[in-house]
């Protein structure tokens, strides 16, 4: 199945009507934008949106890239499910439905834990010293998110938000833009979970040596040597969502490597990804510009990862989606249509 893309010549009939609403033109500025963006995604209000999870573990962490121990992933997944977290707050919130999915964790779960067993293999290999995953491991770890979102769609969620959990997985994620956007590391690695200037050096360095490893820069090679489990899921999740013709709230750093990896597969994904918010990890900003998507639309100074960006905007994005159609005309409301008005006189 391939994805549709998005036909521009429709904004101009969204925009129309927009001007038909009892609202001087403009005045509710990037929300308007975003209200039409949304409808040329899929019309009509927004009503169900669904957080999708994905965590695993990361053999990198053999390198001292992280302060964070490996054990952290399956405590916080199994803390999630249960409902705790920040996600897990802002999801239940915000009244959106939550799955979290072991796609690689190193950790066996029990049914109490309320997890859903995907798991490949427990945890990646160490990038610097190999391929993260073999070619058939990340294939079905594409396939497990592209599952996972489409059983999601056919359940009547209709916005889809990826987050992720993995110890070491900024330093994927790191690994991936840096060599999709062809920069140097340093411009898109930041402290992750607390390192020192010293720590982040040398986290700069096992990126910079494993690009040298890791040469092939087709992006499903890459995505195997140097992804995660999760961000694999991912990027499968985001290619389903985009087939079935479903808007995605992206979140940070990790998920929009993973996003950058899913338009370079297939370009008119990038029709249906909405940013929720700008991240504040190094170089975030350098992806999103490079995917040329409308600008983000929170800038909190969040880096938290889990999708929690994402899960913040999502008022935002149910607000915006309900606008074309329960807004208000200025004929419904009996009130003088201003905005015809502007517009004989050349000011609209």
């Amino acid at each position: 199945m391939q994805i549709r893309a998005i036909d521009q010549q429709s904004r101009a009939v969204f925009e129309a009507r927009l001007l038909k609403k009892a609202i001087v033109p403009n005045s509710l500025g990037r929300l308007a934008e975003l209200a039409v963006r949304l409808a040329m995604i899929k019309e009509g209000p927004l009503k169900s949106p669904i957080h999708l999870l994905f965590g695993a573990d990361h053999g990198i962490t053999e390198e001292g890239v992280t302060h964070s121990p490996r054990e952290i992933t399956a405590q916080q997944c199994r803390s999630f499910a249960q409902g705790g977290g920040a996600c897990s707050l802002f999801s239940r919130l915000g009244g959106i439905g939550q799955w979290v999915i072991d796609v690689g964790i190193d950790c066996c779960f029990t049914e109490e834990d309320r997890i859903i067993d995907h798991k490949i293999r427990r945890g990646t290999r160490n990038f610097l010293r190999e391929e993260a995953m073999t070619s058939e491991e990340c294939r079905q770890a594409i396939q497990i998110g592209r599952s996972c979102t489409e059983r999601a769609i056919a359940a009547g969620h209709d916005v889809i938000i990826f987050g992720e959990m993995g110890v070491g997985n900024t330093t994927s994620a790191s690994a991936i833009t840096s060599a999709l956007l062809d920069v140097d590391p340093a411009l898109v690695t930041g402290k992750g979970s607390g390192l020192s200037d010293e720590e982040l050096e040398h986290k700069v360095e096992v990126i910079r040596q494993a690009l040298q490893v890791h040469t092939d820069r087709c992006p499903l090679s890459l995505l195997a040597a140097l992804g995660g489990f999760e961000i694999a899921a991912i990027v499968g999740g985001i290619l389903a969502a985009a087939e079935g013709g479903v808007p995605i709230i992206v979140d940070g750093a990790v998920v929009t490597a993973a996003a950058l990896v899913a338009c370079r597969i297939e370009e008119a994904a990038v029709d249906y990804l909405i940013f929720a918010h700008r991240s504040a990890m190094v170089g975030h900003g350098l992806a999103v510009e490079a995917l040329a998507c409308p600008a983000p639309l929170l800038d909190l100074g969040m880096q938290l990862g889990e999708g929690t960006g994402a899960l913040a905007a999502w008022p935002l994005v149910r607000l915006a989606s309900h606008l074309l159609d329960d807004l208000t005309s200025f004929e419904d409301a009996q009130v003088t249509d201003s905005t015809r008005i502007l517009q004989e006189k050349g000011l609209v």
